[in-house]
């Protein structure tokens, strides 16, 4: 991950989910009711989810294009493609 705005944002991401878990670490401490716990362990595995398909969508362009830079066209059939293979993926 060379960008660095790319990789404050998904340090970002990533500390969240880290606060989320320490979160649902306190729920099941308390003895919270399971099916919280479950809906929260689900909101993890979709921010983990996300952050894999921002670092896909983020990345893919810059590996799928290098030495595309001099014909632009061809860089947004490689963005046009990585954006139809995420829709697909969601």
């Amino acid at each position: 991950m060379v960008d660095p705005t790319t990789k404050a944002e998904v340090l970002t991401r990533l500390k969240n989910v880290k606060g989320h878990i320490a979160g649902i670490e306190r729920m099941v401490e308390e003895d919270q009711a399971c099916g919280n716990i479950l809906i929260q362990l689900s909101a993890i595995r979709s921010s983990i989810e996300k952050i894999g398909v921002f670092i896909l969508e983020n990345n893919a362009v810059s590996c799928l294009g290098d030495g595309l830079a001099s014909k632009p066209e061809d860089k947004q059939k490689v963005e046009q493609v990585v954006k139809q293979m995420l829709t697909f993926l969601k």
